[in-house]
């Protein structure tokens, strides 16, 4: 029974661990983009060259889907009040027969700043964006945030 339960488990990793391997490399540079992007923001610094030149977005704040230019949505995240957050259990999805669109979605945790008061000190929403790949790069093509109330389920630093 023992061996029979070995030799499972050595086809079970045979499996899976091709799969995992393809996929990383993309998976780890959107994590890595969207980690970067967020710490860029807490620093107050974003460069219009991460968005597509359309962007479609929803506030957590509410409101109807956006169509904002890359340069409308970075003065939408500069300008005013500004976020220091950090990404939380990210997950991605890569689609698209080139494997060039992902799919991601994460919480986000932290606080909104008012220059150098705090105006929320508990900001925490559900983020989903989709990048689209651009030659070597990731770039943002879409976003939503929606809050989260009471800020249950996930777990911040």
């Amino acid at each position: 029974m023992n061996r029979l339960a070995l030799i499972s488990l050595v086809l079970l990793v045979a499996i899976v661990s091709p799969v995992v391997a393809n996929e990383s490399s993309d998976i780890k540079a959107v994590k890595a983009e969207i980690t970067q992007f967020w710490s860029g923001l807490a620093d107050g610094e974003m460069a219009t060259d991460r968005f597509a030149a359309e962007q479609i977005v929803a506030y957590s704040s509410g409101g109807m889907w956006e169509y904002i230019t890359a340069a409308e949505m970075v003065a939408s995240l500069t300008e005013g009040p500004r976020l220091v957050t950090k990404a939380y259990h990210v997950n991605v999805r890569l689609v698209g027969e080139a494997q060039d669109v992902a799919y991601a979605s994460y919480y986000l945790g932290g606080k909104i700043m008012k220059k150098e008061e705090v105006a929320v000190a508990n900001y925490r929403t559900r983020i989903s964006q989709v990048l689209e790949k651009k030659g070597n790069k990731w770039i943002f093509v879409a976003s939503h945030a929606s809050p989260l109330f009471g800020g249950s389920g996930y777990k911040v630093d």
